[in-house]
């Protein structure tokens, strides 16, 4: 490989590196990102490609390989190459390699630090509102209809996941599950004091495994639209705390995690496959509205993403982790609602991350609206 190549291979594996981080922190669009870096319609260009022939393609290349392996190899890369695929195949490995990087970190920051966190993705959001406000061609009705309808729909989206109700219910089913009860109940625990038991059972119900694959679909649509985060959808939808769970507990080689991540990436690969032609198409045809709604998506998630939430505090929570149930005492789980911050709230801190988070968005918002001006 030439020095040219080396280079360019490198190049790309940081810009899909860029993409992970983006994808993985709420307020931050992967989309920004593509526009960023000049190659969103060049994305749009590969996907669009996939269709019945070359799906057929792909598998006669694959069956040809294990016939031939070694000129079969050969085919696939010129293949990958022609196609452009290669391309996309880079920037995918340098995705997969930041979000398995920051993935720990982030359920850490969340788990330990929540208001902080959420103050720093407010500011995010706040200042990402401007690209697609800035990306709109013309500010009439339809485009104020669509903001309205967007904001509308966040907020009540927002306000009906509770996240300690989700909570809940999975502590309950894992309580059921083990045939744990309460001692309060009985006088005695059933858990061992060390406050662990063995794997016997599934932690998460064929219900949850269908609908995290639905929110892996609507995550992967989510980032690839401009100012839109992916992240972002799946804290909407509650499930956000599970996937970077899941991402930070691979090294513990567990066939629970390992199926609930292929549910989830096989939602975000349909839905990506399905989603590039539809978005595709309704940028083509309602651009200025989609624009319109996408702000008022962003604006209206400010709500869900307000740092200082209502507290409830759970006597006992059972948690799944690396195969072992484990029990938690008086944990704090904060709800969906927004409260004041008290005495007892990290708020000058909160403050500091928030007009952080602002000042980093800021460093992109010029650049994505210079390069949407570009692409239209």
């Amino acid at each position: 490989m030439s020095s040219s190549a080396t280079s360019a291979t490198i190049k790309e594996l940081l810009m899909g590196f860029c993409l992970g981080v983006a994808n993985i922190i709420p307020g931050v669009s992967g989309g920004t990102f593509l526009l960023v870096f000049g190659i969103y319609e060049r994305v749009f260009l590969i996907l669009n490609q996939i269709n019945k022939s070359f799906v057929f393609k792909c598998l006669e290349l694959v069956f040809y390989c294990f016939r031939h392996p070694v000129p079969g190899i050969k085919n696939v890369y010129l293949f990958s190459k022609e196609t452009d695929f290669l391309f996309l195949f880079k920037l995918a490995v340098g995705t997969v390699a930041a979000i398995l990087a920051l993935s720990s970190l982030m359920k850490y920051l969340l788990l330990h630090h929540f208001s902080v966190t959420y103050s720093l993705f407010f500011g995010l959001i706040l200042v990402s509102i401007i690209i697609p406000i800035k990306m709109l061609r013309r500010f009439d009705v339809w485009a104020v209809i669509c903001l309205l309808a967007g904001i509308g729909l966040t907020v009540w989206v927002s306000a009906m996941v509770n996240p300690y109700d989700k909570i809940k219910i999975k502590s309950d089913h894992l309580a059921r599950a083990y045939q744990v009860q309460s001692p309060s109940a009985t006088g005695q625990n059933t858990v061992s004091e060390s406050g662990k038991m063995g794997s016997t059972v599934e932690g998460y119900s064929s219900r949850y495994y269908l609908y995290i694959a639905l929110c892996g679909a609507l995550a992967i649509s989510a980032t690839v639209l401009p100012g839109v985060s992916g992240s972002l959808v799946l804290i909407l939808m509650g499930s956000y705390f599970d996937v970077i769970s899941a991402i930070s507990e691979l090294k513990f080689f567990h066939l629970e995690t390992f199926v609930f991540l292929g549910i989830f990436g096989l939602g975000v690969v349909f839905g990506g496959l399905l989603f590039a032609r539809l978005v595709s198409f309704v940028l083509s045809r309602f651009y200025n509205a989609t624009m319109g709604f996408l702000g008022g998506l962003m604006a209206g998630s400010l709500y869900a993403l307000w740092p200082f939430k209502k507290t409830v505090i759970m006597a006992q929570q059972y948690v799944k982790q690396a195969g072992e149930i484990i029990r938690l005492e008086n944990v704090a789980v904060q709800t969906n609602v927004n409260v004041l911050p008290t005495s007892h709230d990290p708020v000058i801190v909160a403050f500091v991350f928030f007009v952080l988070g602002g000042i980093i968005m800021m460093c992109f918002v010029g650049k994505e609206a210079a390069a949407s001006t570009e692409d239209r």
